[in-house]
């Protein structure tokens, strides 16, 4: 699942590719937000992004998507 991270005072977005679960992502984000806690994310390479609870403005959550090859609609 991919989701874009919007951050207060920042005008680019945090974009990450993520193989948890919808319901995984809203339950840390929320926790973090609410305690204003430090949100540890992990992408599928492994690599971690650590985002202040108190500093996410919005979440965008979209689907994994399959890549067409060819041209078929």
């Amino acid at each position: 699942m991919e989701i874009k991270i919007g951050m207060k005072s920042v005008a680019r977005e945090i974009a990450l590719d993520v193989d948890a679960s919808f319901e995984d992502l809203k339950k840390k984000l929320k926790q973090a937000i609410e305690k204003e806690e430090l949100l540890d994310l992990v992408d599928k390479r492994d690599s971690h992004t650590l985002l202040s609870g108190r500093d996410i403005a919005y979440v965008e959550f979209s689907p994994e998507q399959q890549t067409r090859i060819g041209f078929a609609i």
